[in-house]
């Protein structure tokens, strides 16, 4: 099977954009919450197999099972490590095509009793929405986690703006060799 999605992850020359504040929004999302699915919408056609989704193994680890459909991709977590994942779709999402990115998980505030599932959609333009999926909860709380998720990209790119020589030394890269990615029916 030819997926120019998986080909866009493990090649990263196509990924010519890039964006230092919507990397670090989406690093954000999944490091703040269990994250269950991403599914991002491009501006036309990218790839389509939707009946033969691929999985890609970490260390022998399944992570996610990725199913394209024409302008929409959705990468099912399996195993949620939010380094791995970020390494996964930092590439799709530099792409120019990128409509936006919509993320299912559970999140919790300080305060919240239990963690809730929420929908965070980040468009092109960098704005962010949050949608409750199951109980309605107030804007209040949904305005206080978007703050939360704003705050902690700030942080983000302080950090990566100062360069520290641990950086330099060992860069905080995952080597492709470490990923397996397999293809199968249905």
């Amino acid at each position: 099977m030819n997926c120019k999605l998986i080909h866009i992850i493990f090649n990263r020359n196509e990924s010519n954009f890039f964006s230092k504040e919507k990397d670090a929004l989406v690093e954000s999302i999944l490091s703040l919450g269990k994250i269950q699915r991403i599914s991002i919408d491009f501006t036309n056609e990218l790839c389509n197999h939707a009946n033969q989704p691929s999985q890609v193994f970490w260390r022998e680890v399944p992570i996610v099972r990725i199913k394209c459909m024409g302008v929409q991709c959705e990468f099912d977590v399996v195993n949620n490590q939010q380094d791995v994942l970020f390494h996964l779709i930092r590439p799709v999402t530099r792409l120019t095509r990128v409509r936006y990115i919509a993320v299912l998980g559970d999140f919790r505030l300080p305060g919240w009793s239990r963690m809730e599932e929420l929908i965070v959609v980040l468009n092109r333009a960098g704005k962010l929405l949050i949608v409750s999926s199951q109980n309605p909860l107030s804007t209040v709380y949904l305005s206080k986690l978007k703050r939360r998720i704003k705050a902690h990209a700030n942080k983000l790119l302080r950090i990566k703006d100062e360069v520290q020589l641990l950086d330099i030394i060992a860069p905080d890269i995952i080597p492709n060799n470490e990923f397996r990615v397999s293809f199968r029916d249905k």
